[in-house]
């Protein structure tokens, strides 16, 4: 059961860090480029539709299987600073994400979106780079 948890984890944090790479390193430089306005903004917003509904499919199971192996397998990581240091960040990724979602898509305020994923990007690395000094 902890290695299915583990995988789900895993997997689900690739997704959503990769579909930020995705977004900023290949999707955004290619929607600068695009003309007229009208088929850039239709794309951003089909595709980060897409993405967002992956992203908190990714936070839900995320936050279960964390916690589940926490509880169940983990013990050790109730007084290891670096895990809480991890919780701590992925409660701001999941409020930056909230923001982008509920604020800035909803008021269409697309241009500023890049920024916001950036930092969540810059989190998720942190996040990655934590993970393996924990094991």
């Amino acid at each position: 059961m902890y290695k299915s948890m583990l995988f789900l984890h895993i997997f689900f944090a690739m997704v959503w860090i990769g579909g930020m790479v995705f977004n900023l390193l290949f999707l955004h430089p290619v929607l600068k480029e695009l003309k007229p306005e009208e088929t850039k903004r239709a794309l951003a917003q089909k595709v980060l539709k897409r993405f967002f509904l992956g992203v908190w499919l990714s936070i839900a199971v995320l936050f279960i299987t964390g916690m589940s192996m926490w509880r169940f397998y983990r013990h050790d990581f109730s007084t290891n600073t670096l895990f809480h240091i991890k919780l701590f960040l992925f409660g701001i990724m999941v409020l930056n994400f909230a923001y982008i979602y509920f604020y800035l898509q909803r008021k269409k305020l697309f241009k500023h979106i890049p920024n916001f994923v950036w930092i969540n990007l810059f989190l998720g690395i942190l996040v990655v780079l934590i993970i393996t000094y924990i094991r």
